[in-house]
């Protein structure tokens, strides 16, 4: 895929790595395609961490979702379903992929899965905001340290509906994860991140799921990186075992 696309009328930055990406021939593995989380994240929220090693083994595309990275800026469209149909737009000509998210893209990842059934081949969910929130993901704990240093960051928040997408975002319930049965899941949780209890919430919806809690906040693919890279490889190499806490 070129680095820039235009689908569903956005122009959208799309990164691939690894020997056979996507779309490009012969796949040595199902292909990975990874989903940062708001305001801050981008495809570099995994390019410089731990996309790279995954990609000596398989195919792996970062996408910047609308508004974030080098993709444009929309004035509306940052709910999940709209995001997850934007995925579908950027992976059309994929054969079915692992999909792993970090944050709200966790939530993209799921709201995906389950609109398109068969498509996803395992599904890692990285700090998921699933518990705790306040109506369906809560903005201040998913906002940068200090966004009115961030331009993107803040002509975001004062020149597009994300805020309000957020307050009417339904939470993602037990029921929802439920509904993703028979799709292997790797739920990852920060020991010290307001969304702790989603791995609880993970394993309670999905008994199958592995399920890890590991050192640090919410931001594990900075500060857990050396631990999340090595899970993920397994998690996408090996069937996953119950979920152990």
């Amino acid at each position: 895929m070129a680095p820039f696309v235009h689908a569903r009328g956005v122009r959208f930055h799309v990164v691939d790595l690894g020997a056979g990406r996507p779309g490009a021939g012969p796949r040595t593995a199902e292909p990975l395609v990874m989903l940062h989380g708001l305001f801050t994240g981008s495809a570099a929220s995994w390019f410089f961490t731990v996309a790279p090693a995954l990609a000596r083994t398989r195919p792996v595309r970062l996408p910047d979702m609308r508004g974030h990275g080098l993709s444009e800026r929309t004035p509306t469209g940052y709910d999940t379903a709209t995001l997850a149909a934007d995925l579908a737009a950027l992976t059309a000509g994929l054969p079915p992929f692992a999909l792993a998210g970090h944050s709200y893209g966790a939530a993209v990842a799921v709201r995906f899965a389950r609109a398109h059934p068969g498509r996803v081949t395992r599904l890692a969910l990285i700090d998921p905001p699933f518990a705790g929130a306040c109506g369906g993901v809560p903005a201040p704990a998913l906002l940068a340290r200090e966004p009115g240093r961030r331009s993107g960051v803040r002509a975001l928040l004062e020149q597009t509906s994300v805020l309000a997408d957020l307050a009417a975002e339904p939470a993602v319930t037990a029921a929802d994860l439920g509904a993703l049965e028979g799709v292997p899941v790797l739920a990852v949780a920060g020991e010290d991140s307001p969304f702790r209890a989603a791995c609880d919430l993970v394993g309670q919806a999905l008994p199958a799921a592995r399920c890890h809690v590991l050192p640090g906040g919410h931001d594990l693919h900075l500060t857990a990186r050396h631990r999340l890279g090595p899970l993920l490889e397994a998690f996408l190499a090996e069937e996953p075992s119950p979920c152990l806490n």
